[in-house]
């Protein structure tokens, strides 16, 4: 088990990588496209401290560690000289969607690494049911038992295949069964008793199997592959939701801050690889969610943008754009207190976001 502190640390470093990610997007794209920044903020204001300022630009660490920002000059001021407003449609279209473009190639970056340092991987030749799931609070995950083990024998009988474990499990519900488990190089025991009833989906012992699991490392010319393949599944789900939440089609379950830092401490307990995949499904996230069309995300502006190209040039008065971000911003804040409300209500009961 890893230590709290160690917990505290892991987490501290995939939020501030993934928010340096998105940041420095802005910051090259804005700076490329000549745009003058003003501030280079981790965490939303007030200012605690001001770390170096290079050039027009002060390098900040703020209060609320949630997030950051890159402030440029006159973001919806076309008359305030180096602004960001000042420039083309297409170099702003570019500065804004920086962000989301470098977190998405911050997944690919992690799952590429995850590949090259050996990943998960069914071996459909060996003997054996290998544990792809263990859901928290299940007799399983009260036995010990991690995603990566295969089940090689069962109350003292050899486990030929995933399905045969699954047969007698069915067979031995409210028994207690001992497990042999293959983890690593080593073999260890583990006493679980299936449930009677489980909850839907769950399972008796509370896991997903399948075929054995094996590690293996793949070649940098074979890992980027697989890990831009992976992230763009990861982007089609992701968007695919979003869309499904927006027609009313699903009931978006969401986690803030204080659900996110849980989740992430969840992952740091199964290891590196395992932190940097699910750091790389944060980065995918926060690449999609900053593109939305909301007022106040990276979308919302580039909605402006767009109705400008529409409208052939004619643009919003900036002090109407302005306050319609402000909204948003406002609307923001208030969804993530009232989200992490619930988040502090479900942890406090147990409950876990990587159910």
């Amino acid at each position: 088990m890893v230590s709290g502190l160690v917990t505290v640390i892991a987490v501290a470093v995939v939020f501030t990588v993934m928010v340096l990610a998105h940041e420095v997007g802005h910051f090259v794209a804005a700076r490329k496209a000549g745009v003058k920044v003003e501030e280079f903020g981790i965490g939303y204001p007030p200012r605690l401290f001001t770390v170096a300022k290079r050039g027009d630009t002060e390098f900040t660490i703020n209060a609320i560690p949630v997030g950051g920002f890159v402030r440029m000059a006159g973001e919806e001021d076309p008359e305030a000289p180096g602004s960001l407003a000042s420039k083309s449609r297409l170099a702003r279209a570019t500065v804004l969607s920086a962000g989301s473009v470098m977190n998405i190639i911050l997944a690919i970056v992690l799952l590429s690494a995850v590949y090259m340092m050996g990943t998960l991987t069914p071996d459909e030749s060996a003997p054996g049911a290998g544990i792809y799931e263990v859901v928290p609070g299940s007799p399983a995950d009260e036995a010990g038992l991690r995603v990566g083990d295969t089940v090689v024998a069962v109350d003292g009988q050899d486990v030929a295949d995933y399905e045969g474990l699954s047969v007698y499990t069915r067979e031995r519900v409210g028994q207690q069964m001992s497990l042999s488990l293959r983890r690593g190089d080593s073999v260890t025991k583990a006493e679980i008793t299936p449930r009677v009833e489980p909850p839907e989906g769950e399972g008796p012992m509370g896991i997903r199997i399948g075929p054995p699991l094996v590690i293996k490392s793949y070649a940098i010319w074979e890992a980027i592959p697989r890990g831009i393949y992976e992230t763009g599944l990861w982007l089609f789900a992701i968007f695919g939701w979003a869309v499904a939440v927006i027609r009313g089609l699903v009931v978006p379950q969401v986690a803030g801050p204080i659900g996110i830092f849980q989740a992430t401490s969840e992952a740091v307990q199964y290891g590196l690889t395992d932190t940097m995949r699910f750091a790389a499904f944060l980065s995918t996230q926060v690449g999609i969610l900053n593109i939305l069309p909301f007022p106040g995300l990276d979308g919302g502006r580039l909605v402006f943008v767009v109705l400008e190209a529409i409208r052939r040039g004619k643009r919003i008065s900036p002090q109407r754009e302005g306050l319609v971000h402000v909204i948003g911003l406002v609307i923001l804040l208030g969804m993530v207190l009232i989200v992490s409300y619930f988040d502090i209500l479900r942890v406090t009961s147990g409950g876990s976001l990587l159910r």
